[in-house]
């Protein structure tokens, strides 16, 4: 960090934006069309290491064309109420609202842009299907060819490493590593962070909860963390890191998002090394990988039947495989323990078969019944989906642990996203994407991490590029 009056600026811009994900490069367009120069320094070598184009894609509107054209009648209302509950009420109301009230725009100016939606489902935390689909990487190069059609410069393996103020704190400019040398950058409106989270930041992550840096981190290679130590070092606060939670669902040998699978979403059942559930199966994936890090060894088996088997597979056609979460691939099915009867599966897996077995009885009677008497389970996701009994041979499992697909805690900003201290805001710095805390809460929607990149990426943008 650098204080006080430059001598010389080694190159000078109306905004500079850290990080060329999602949240950075719609911020570069919206500056840019507020009549901004806009530079944007990634430290990465394209945007195809950004989390946002590793993302399984999807975004979360509600009330959209694309919704009713599926039968589905949404609200803002009603998605305020779900993305509160899901967060157990510990959201930031006015960081809530700004997402509600931006939602629909950024989804109508995506579409303009030529962002190509494959499918709405529903997922974590929803109430009804408002997960719009798309291809991931597709949408992150839409984003930058519209950011480079609106005069923005992008800069790749250029890592912002600091921030200058000026001698009342505000923000100035920053420094930055590129073609071997360090530089000086002035930035005349503002500048705006969007460096994304810190799930490789291995030393945050265990003064938040010990062991969370053993839990593999599945963001781009960028999420160290560097937005959070540069807005810190100017007295930045924090909100929602005390709710950071795994994903749960990757196989225990896995290393990549080509092996993670969400099958407890299509009726699957979740055991521990004891045969014995200890979830509801239908929370939000970060809930489900919290419960799974108490579990002997953070294991959990997803078990399901031939039934569900053939809805994961319909799940999977036409999807690229690292993006297939949802669905069973052949990466998928290769690492499938399959088996005639439940206990032949327990003997497979090294679980006590009665036990096991005992479990998929009581489970498979509930849904007779109509109600699940262990853990309350009462749909497939979030309140979504009826539960199917798990009684079709062959019996599968999916041996599985938690994984960091992002951090959802993050800096503290207003509606406007300045970045703020416990005694005000930093003038002229902005903050955006998974870098921002407060949305979330003590949980986590699917698809609003994404969301919010964009959302408040074009906030943050555009109030940076007038100087607001």
């Amino acid at each position: 960090m650098g204080v006080g009056v430059i001598e010389k600026w080694h190159e000078i811009a109306d905004v500079v934006v850290a990080g060329a994900g999602g949240a950075g490069l719609a911020a570069a367009i919206e500056s840019a069309e507020a009549g901004a120069d806009v530079i944007v320094f990634e430290k990465q070598p394209s945007i195809a290491d950004a989390s946002t184009s590793l993302c399984a894609g999807i975004y979360t509107f509600a009330g959209t064309d694309f919704q009713g054209k599926h039968g589905i009648r949404d609200s803002d209302d009603l998605f305020r109420r779900d993305i509160l509950a899901v967060g157990q009420q510990k959201n930031d109301p006015r960081i809530v609202d700004a997402y509600i009230a931006n939602q629909l725009d950024a989804y109508r100016w995506m579409t303009r842009l030529g962002v190509k939606w494959l499918g709405v489902d529903a997922l974590a935390g929803m109430s009804l299907a408002r997960g719009h689909v798309s291809d991931a990487a597709d949408t992150h190069a839409v984003l930058k060819k519209a950011a480079e059609s609106k005069g923005a410069r992008l800069v790749f393996n250029s890592p912002v490493t600091g921030l200058i103020t000026d001698k009342d704190g505000g923000v100035t400019g920053v420094t930055v590593e590129s073609g071997g040398k360090a530089m000086q950058i002035q930035a005349r409106k503002g500048v705006v962070l969007a460096t994304g989270g810190f799930s490789r930041d291995t030393k945050r992550l265990e003064a938040i909860k010990a062991g969370y840096s053993s839990v593999i981190p599945l963001a781009g290679l960028g999420h160290t963390g560097d937005g959070h130590r540069m807005a810190e070092e100017l007295g930045a606060y924090f909100k929602d890191v005390e709710y950071v939670k795994p994903t749960f669902g990757i196989h225990a040998s896995g290393k990549s998002s080509a092996e993670l699978a969400i099958l407890f979403y299509s009726g699957a059942v979740i055991v521990n090394r004891r045969g014995e559930r200890f979830v509801n199966e239908s929370l939000s994936y970060k809930d489900v990988g919290k419960a799974a890090l108490e579990q002997p060894e953070g294991i959990g088996f997803q078990l399901f039947d031939r039934k569900i088997y053939e809805v994961a597979l319909e799940k999977a056609k036409g999807i690229k495989p690292e993006k297939a979460v949802n669905g069973l691939d052949e990466t998928r099915i290769s690492l499938l323990v399959e088996a005639d009867t439940v206990e032949k599966l327990a003997s497979k897996l090294k679980l006590p078969s009665d036990r096991l077995k005992a479990t998929i009885d009581k489970y498979n009677a509930d849904v007779d019944a109509g109600k699940d008497t262990g853990f309350g389970r009462a749909t497939l996701s979030g309140g979504v989906g009826e539960t199917v009994k798990i009684d079709t041979p062959p019996f599968y499992a999916y041996e599985s642990r938690g994984a960091l697909i992002g951090t959802y805690g993050g800096i503290a900003v207003d509606e406007k996203m300045h970045v703020l201290t416990r005694n005000g805001r930093i003038s002229g710095l902005y903050a955006a994407g998974e870098l921002v805390g407060g949305f979330h809460g003590a949980s986590y929607m699917s698809g609003t991490a994404v969301g919010k990149a964009v959302i408040f990426g074009r906030i943050a943008g555009r109030n940076g590029g007038r100087g607001a």
